[in-house]
């Protein structure tokens, strides 16, 4: 299997130097998403190109990942598991055994709409992730603008996405989740289309208080769905029309 590999990152882990592997093949396919080789590609087999992106991000087996874990243990601090959606690959287990091993902290980034996956990490002590980041893409009752179209053409049916988004959303405000110190966070990109203050209003509505609520801002030029590259993305005005919404029931939310 081909992953992505960022041998160094100062931003994919909040205060640690780390490295990030981008594990290939997702269950959605947000229009607006700038990650189309992994997201198409095959999770058994990964993506078949090279990174386009320059200085040390590269596709290289997951070997090379494992080796890179273990030759720079004493200067990283963590390893980020992102993706696609890196519940959907077999190669997870293994990757947080080692970087545990290695003595480094594991950050998860998911779309959380694996659950049971998810709740199988929380549940095992050695597997546990540090750091589980969740992308919250829109209001979970639009995610079936989010899926690709059934094999016989028809529209995808979000509810299954919905209910595996909330059930996500729900295990990690339990104590299941506090039991092994996760920290979490969760994360939402100010896509004009996809989310709007009614948007806001409905994921304020499903995390907790005290949650902590990143946004980015949407940078259009290499979406999945070239359409999506001509969308004028919010001004820095409305994005903070949009965060002072947010605050009013998550106080920790903040542009990053």
């Amino acid at each position: 299997m081909n992953v992505g590999l960022q041998k160094t990152s100062l931003v994919n882990y909040p205060r640690r130097l780390a490295a990030a592997v981008f594990l290939p093949g997702c269950n959605l396919r947000c229009p607006y998403c700038y990650n189309a080789e992994l997201v198409c590609a095959s999770v058994l087999h990964g993506p078949v190109i090279r990174a386009s992106a320059g200085g040390n991000n590269d596709y290289v087996p997951v070997e090379a990942v494992f080796e890179h874990i273990e030759k720079r243990k004493s200067v990283l601090q963590g390893l980020v598991i992102s993706g696609g959606e890196a519940l959907l690959s077999p190669v997870v287990p293994e990757l947080i055994v080692r970087a545990k091993k290695a003595g480094l902290a594991v950050k998860l980034d998911t779309n959380g709409l694996l659950p049971d996956a998810l709740q199988a990490l929380l549940g095992d002590r050695e597997l546990c992730p540090d750091m589980v980041a969740l992308d919250i893409k829109t209001n979970p009752s639009r995610y079936g603008e989010l899926l690709a179209a059934r094999q016989d053409g028809s529209p995808a049916d979000g509810l299954y996405a919905e209910t595996a988004l909330k059930k996500t959303l729900k295990l990690l405000q339990t104590p299941e989740a506090s039991a092994h110190s996760v920290e979490i966070e969760y994360r939402t990109v100010f896509v004009p289309p996809l989310v709007q203050a009614a948007d806001i209003q409905a994921i304020a509505d499903l995390l907790q208080p005290g949650a902590h609520w990143f946004f980015a801002p949407f940078l259009p030029g290499q979406c999945l769905n070239p359409a999506w590259n001509k969308i004028r993305p919010y001004t820095m005005e409305e994005m903070k029309q949009l965060i002072q919404l947010a605050q009013t029931k998550i106080p920790h939310s903040t542009l990053r």
